[in-house]
């Protein structure tokens, strides 16, 4: 019979041998061989038969029991608890705006006439922006002032007294009233006498009647004009002509205002930042002419929501940054907190100061990192190393001499992936980071690290190294 001998492949796959020849090598030593035992392939074959009948048997060299394979401890990961300083913050989307910004509007309609404004233009407080061309109000003015003009002539007669003159023409008057009345009064008993002798018709008694009634009438007005002029104008004539004088003047003022409202001037200095109409346009009622802004009060203003509102408050710091100066943080600080809340969108207005010197425009768009609560020197690790309990309580592992230390901790501020612990541990106390989500108190942990390995020995010449 002709025995073959199992190439190097089928001892890996019918005996399950090493593949490596150098692990072969060993097989003389394990078997008590002495070092100069005669190394040939078959004695090779049946060491390795031997120990897989000792190994299938359970028994070792000695004839002991083999141990059992060793549990592998659970790899963690720590990082050293820190100290440094913390801030709770906010991050809002904000707004440049400028608080004292208007929008000018007319108030009467009428083709434009004046306006030489472009945007961008710097305007001063008190001078003319717009001005609106209605002839009709210029006229009304006129008017009203001569009006005026007459009523305070007649006072000044009034409060000036009668003159010598006019006394002596009205005694004149007086006179000349008295001879006609008597040669009325002559005529008509002359005509009675006729008329009662028949000479006359009846007629003619009554026409010398009527004209003596008017001669006595005029009489008597003279008297009294006389009398008048004599004695003086009275304080109540005086009285009305003063306020004739007022009623004058309160006219001559409405004209100029609404000729006023013709002309529109700056409300404060400021800069041009829209024009809506050009000379020649029509101005309607009510209709927008300019807009204009004090770029000197722009502010940064940000809606705070509902939430967080009451933490608000005025002094807190904030950093901002514009999508207008990529790269660039601004400092600035609250200078008003509305007094509020938005009753639709339920947010609260904040208006923010920048403190840096920065080239801001009104519409910019940028977001702020509100500063609610800043800690110096805080105690902080990662967020991943606090563990919630089932009970709702928070908890870290303290790497200590090998094994996961459980410490009940109490943690404040949030940021950029650490948490602060107010209470627990102390800084540099090796906590655990990763690996700790199955872990018990007192558990055994292996670090990170290479493992602890023999190298392999190799051979040289049939022997071993």
């Amino acid at each position: 019979m002709i025995n073959t001998w199992p190439s190097k492949e089928n001892w890996g796959q019918r005996l399950i041998l090493p593949q490596d020849y150098s692990q072969v090598a060993k097989l003389p030593a394990k078997l008590g061989a002495a070092p100069n035992f005669p190394w040939t392939p078959a004695a090779a074959f049946a060491g390795a038969l031997a120990l897989l009948l000792l190994s299938g048997c359970g028994g070792g060299a000695s004839g002991e029991p083999a141990a059992g394979p060793q549990k592998k401890l659970p790899l963690v990961s720590i990082e050293a608890a820190t100290r440094s300083t913390m801030a709770r913050a906010l991050d809002l989307t904000a707004e440049v705006v400028s608080v004292n910004a208007v929008r000018i509007s007319s108030m009467v309609e009428g083709p434009i006439g004046f306006c030489p404004w472009r945007e961008g233009d710097r305007a001063e407080a008190g001078e003319k922006l717009i001005e609106i061309d209605r002839e009709m109000y210029r006229a009304e003015v006129k008017a009203s002032e001569a009006a005026l003009a007459v009523a305070k002539a007649k006072l000044a007669d009034l409060r000036a007294g009668t003159r010598p003159e006019e006394i002596e023409k009205a005694r004149q008057s007086v006179r000349e009233a008295e001879e006609s009345a008597e040669l009325e009064r002559s005529d008509s008993e002359r005509i009675a006498q006729l008329v009662g002798k028949g000479a006359l018709a009846g007629e003619e008694l009554e026409k010398a009647r009527v004209k003596l009634t008017s001669a006595e009438a005029r009489l008597s007005a003279a008297r009294q004009e006389l009398e008048m002029l004599e004695s003086g104008f009275t304080r109540t004539a005086i009285a009305v002509q003063e306020a004739a004088v007022k009623e004058a003047e309160a006219k001559l003022e409405l004209a100029r205002a609404r000729l006023a409202e013709c002309s529109i001037a700056a409300p404060f200095a400021g800069t041009i930042t829209a024009v809506l109409v050009r000379k020649g346009d029509m101005a309607a009622m009510k209709a927008p002419l300019l807009e204009m802004a004090d770029l000197d009060s722009l502010v940064v203003r940000c809606a705070v929501p509902e939430a967080q509102a009451g933490a608000v408050k005025q002094g807190m710091q904030a950093e901002i940054r514009l999508d207008a100066l990529p790269g660039v943080t601004l400092s600035a600080g609250v200078v008003r907190v509305y007094p509020e809340l938005d009753p639709r969108m339920r947010t609260r207005t904040v208006e923010l100061a920048v403190k840096d010197d920065a080239n801001l425009a009104p519409g910019m768009f940028g977001r702020v990192r509100l500063i609610v609560e800043s800690v110096d020197d805080a105690v902080n690790v990662p967020v991943q190393a606090v563990v919630v309990t089932p009970a709702g309580g928070e908890v870290v592992f303290i790497a200590i001499e090998g094994k996961a230390v459980q410490r009940k901790v109490q943690t404040g501020i949030e940021e950029g992936g650490r948490i602060q612990i107010l209470s627990g541990i102390e800084p540099g106390e090796k906590v655990i980071t990763a690996g700790q989500e199955k872990l018990k108190d007192g558990a055994e942990i292996r670090l990170p690290g290479p493992p602890a390995s023999k190298q392999p020995e190799t051979m040289t010449n049939g022997k071993a190294k």
